[in-house]
């Protein structure tokens, strides 16, 4: 039987070029101005960027370069209620500390080797920094800080998603299984199931006699961008 990693590997089709400078999105521009200020831009294309083609990263589940668009948002406002109404929901899972964590499969853009990530003075310490992917800002977030999980084995792999026109990536030790999972054996709402760090989950999968948190990207996503003085998207 393959591991994920063998399957995202024969499985990847890659995005197109990069994108010129002018092209950022609103929510990277918001990033931008939030995180870098003045000059923000220029920032990250003085970066070098990180290509999937390269043998220091791990292509994963990417965009066919046939019909990659350059323009694309992501995954938009609507898409986690409509997986709510979803009969089976396919699921990415991997391990922050001690617990098991997924994202729907049709929130990842691909799986790529952990790198040297860039710095960020004012960024939250969640925020392990950004990089660069393929001339887009990806803010790369520190889940077991964030989850509250410190224990755990080191970050080999980036989790890229793409949701609301900002790509930002999640930092795990490695992917662990993909699910299939039945609409009725998905919790959505947890404030009655789980305590803390409720607000970035979107669901709790039933499989068998474990529990597997899925996680809201779009929740994610919120909290990078709130502004100061905010509580948690």
């Amino acid at each position: 039987m393959k591991t994920p990693e063998e399957y995202f590997i024969e499985n990847v089709n890659l995005p197109g070029e990069d994108r010129g400078p002018e092209e950022f999105t609103n929510a990277e521009a918001a990033f931008m101005d939030k995180y870098l200020g003045v000059g923000g831009s220029q920032v990250v294309q003085d970066i070098e960027p990180v290509n999937p083609r390269s043998s220091d990263v791990l292509p994963g589940l990417g965009t066919g370069a046939e019909d990659y668009d350059s323009d694309y948002q992501g995954s938009t406002e609507g898409y986690e209620e409509s997986l709510m109404e979803a009969d089976e929901v396919q699921l990415v899972s991997f391990v922050v500390g001690d617990q098991e964590f997924a994202l729907p499969i049709m929130s990842i853009q691909e799986v790529i080797k952990k790198i040297p990530v860039t710095l960020l003075p004012s960024a939250p310490l969640f925020m392990q920094g950004i990089i660069n992917l393929r001339g887009r800002v990806t803010p790369v977030i520190d889940l077991r800080y964030l989850l509250d999980e410190k224990e755990g084995d080191r970050d080999k792999f980036v989790v890229v998603c793409r949701h609301r026109g900002l790509q930002l990536g999640l930092a795990i030790h490695g992917v662990r299984t993909m699910y299939r999972a039945d609409g009725k054996d998905i919790v959505w709402g947890l404030e009655s199931e789980v305590g803390v760090h409720a607000e970035f989950l979107l669901g709790l999968y039933k499989f068998g006699g474990k529990l597997v948190n899925i996680l809201s990207v779009d929740r994610l996503v919120e909290q990078i961008l709130k502004n100061e003085g905010e509580g948690n998207a």
